[in-house]
């Protein structure tokens, strides 16, 4: 992989050139603390609160990802009232999970294949910066959207002793699929967007509410079917990823005119359309 970090580079070059490369800033104990406080703490949840980009799609793909974790803890108690699956065959309930999470990638590579490479390829033909929108990175967001919501009032309403059990796990399986999708997806738009400088920022920020979301998200799983049953326990989850899922393509809509907020402009220019 390029290269892409400005400090970096100028090192790389002085260092073939042999002469001396950009200076290095001299800090003491104390500014260095607070340097990396700012890149790890302050930055991150500056980002999550105060860039739409960032917040909002940092709540997209938390809300998919304590999915995931909820169905951990909920699997056993679905397939045990439903199906009357014992402790071991508890087991086969997340064969959906691990073959969405297995195939996922042969998606996510192929929209970078026959989708956005070829539009990389032929705007770097006719421009010399050869640079894509960030908005272009939403494809993968784009797509799987819709498989979350329709997965998952599949999954809750094929859930009954008069359906064969494969059926829901196959529903896991594509609901899987589309949040890994979304997730890679979501992500690099977020890189692209805010450059080199802030991109492992808005990176830090979204994993933090998403580790936070799937920490909590099992907590609330068994009470929620319990007291609603599965079939409107995951469609309610179903109606909030519906939601959520609009986000992409807003972002991709206003692609041309969304900017990054001032304080992290510099770095996170939009690239050609």
């Amino acid at each position: 992989m390029r290269e892409s970090y400005k400090s970096t580079i100028l090192e790389q070059r002085a260092s073939k050139l042999d002469i001396p490369g950009p200076p290095k800033a001299q800090r003491t104990i104390l500014q260095h603390i607070r340097f990396f406080s700012t890149r790890i703490i302050t930055r991150p949840l500056h980002l999550l609160f105060t860039e739409p980009i960032v917040g909002i799609l940092s709540l997209y793909i938390g809300f998919a990802f304590g999915l995931v974790t909820l169905f951990v803890t909920a699997n056993p108690y679905i397939f045990l009232t439903i199906h009357h699956f014992d402790l071991r065959a508890q087991g086969l309930s997340f064969l959906g999970l691990t073959a969405g999470c297995l195939f996922s990638p042969i998606l996510v590579i192929a929209i970078d294949k026959f989708i956005y490479a070829p539009k990389l390829n032929q705007l770097g033909s006719a421009n010399s910066s050869g640079t894509l929108a960030p908005k272009h990175r939403l494809y993968g967001a784009m797509l799987g959207s819709p498989l979350l919501p329709l997965s998952l009032f599949a999954f809750g309403w094929i859930s009954r002793p008069s359906i064969p059990w494969i059926f829901p796990i196959i529903a896991q399986g594509i609901f899987m699929l589309g949040s890994i999708t979304v997730y890679v997806s979501s992500t690099l738009y977020m890189i692209d967007s805010y450059g080199a400088r802030y991109a492992a920022s808005a990176v830090g920020a979204n994993a933090l509410l998403r580790y936070i979301l799937a920490a909590v998200f099992p907590l609330l799983s068994l009470s929620m079917y319990e007291g609603l049953g599965v079939g409107w326990a995951t469609s309610i989850l179903g109606f909030c990823t519906a939601m959520l899922g609009v986000a992409p393509w807003v972002f991709w809509r206003l692609g041309d005119h969304l900017k990054v907020g001032r304080a992290y402009r510099e770095e996170g220019e939009m690239g050609d359309t």
